[in-house]
């Protein structure tokens, strides 16, 4: 008898699902801001998968109207499980390793949320306490887990809000995913080192410099996490320690006081004043404005 063969799947392409399910993603981040994770929302009728296996991790997210019958195929192993409307309610996510193979069934319609991480992230992540070679996640159809449905819901409501994305949010959130990943999703047991005392204040005053002399440019937690020779994982939780507030929250802080000096002192128009200032888009701008001044920056420059 002939094996099945099975059909590779790298999710940083275009389309890269129209050989497995009937309809294309609704909404997806592939042109957002977004490096290190990715999304797409789906809704499909009742469907079977061929074999598959996928270039990244994927967390699914169900969100059902109906009872679903689903079943899992890995390695000649059989799973069968059911899922509801509820599920969405408590929280429950599915975890798919990288590079392991699947067949997967359903017959209701459904909707999902796929999230994609790159193995070489999650691996990186915190690469001062682990060894990258040792990370291997397991495959998990159906757990509640509160906070993976939390992260993923924030990069969602974030693409959602102006199409675009923030890249800088959204390398915070996969870090964060990441982290959580490797300590409860892991085939080992991995410990993060603790850090009580935050950064040096040397340290500390590199990353404020840095991130102010990016305000108005793409800025990547990534390269800012380099720059101080640290895993993104650390650098966010020793920042957090030592300012308490995360790296996006303070880069999101300095953009607005830079508007409002912009606003203040200059006839830049709105948007240019947005651009300027790092944000996105005039939506985006104004957004956090309001959420950080209270009036938008039309006010804020009539009454200044």
């Amino acid at each position: 008898m002939q094996e099945e063969l099975t059909l590779i799947i790298d999710n940083r392409e275009k389309n890269a699902t129209s050989h497995l399910l009937p309809n294309l993603p609704l909404v997806a981040s592939l042109d957002s801001g977004w490096n290190n994770v990715h999304l797409a929302y789906f809704h499909q009728p009742a469907w079977e998968l061929p074999k598959f296996c996928s270039h990244q991790h994927v967390i699914t997210i169900p969100i059902l109207q109906q009872i679903a019958n689903v079943e899992f195929v890995t390695e000649e192993n059989r799973q069968r499980i059911t899922l509801s409307k509820d599920d969405y309610v408590n929280a429950c996510v599915e975890v798919y390793p990288a590079n392991l193979s699947y067949k997967i069934s359903w017959d209701k319609e459904v909707e999902f949320l796929h999230f994609y991480l790159e193995p070489e992230f999650v691996s990186h992540v915190a690469h001062e306490s682990i060894d990258p070679d040792r990370v291997e996640l397991l495959f998990e159809p159906k757990k509640s887990d509160p906070l993976i449905h939390q992260i993923c819901q924030a990069l969602k409501a974030d693409l959602d809000r102006d199409g675009t994305g923030n890249g800088f949010y959204a390398d915070s959130m996969a870090t964060a995913l990441a982290a959580h990943l490797i300590q409860h999703y892991s085939t080992r047991k991995h410990t993060f080192l603790k850090h009580e005392n935050g950064l040096s204040r040397s340290t500390l005053d590199r990353a404020v410099e840095y991130i102010n002399e990016h305000l108005n440019k793409k800025l990547l937690l990534a390269e800012l996490s380099a720059e101080l020779n640290m895993s993104q994982y650390y650098f966010c939780r020793l920042f957090k320690l030592s300012t308490g507030m995360t790296p996006h929250q303070y880069l999101i802080q300095q953009r607005v006081e830079y508007a409002k000096r912009l606003l203040k002192q200059s006839d830049l128009a709105i948007t240019p004043v947005a651009l300027e200032c790092g944000f996105a888009n005039q939506s985006h701008f104004a957004k956090y404005f309001r959420l950080h001044t209270g009036v938008s920056p039309k006010e804020f420059r009539k009454y200044n």
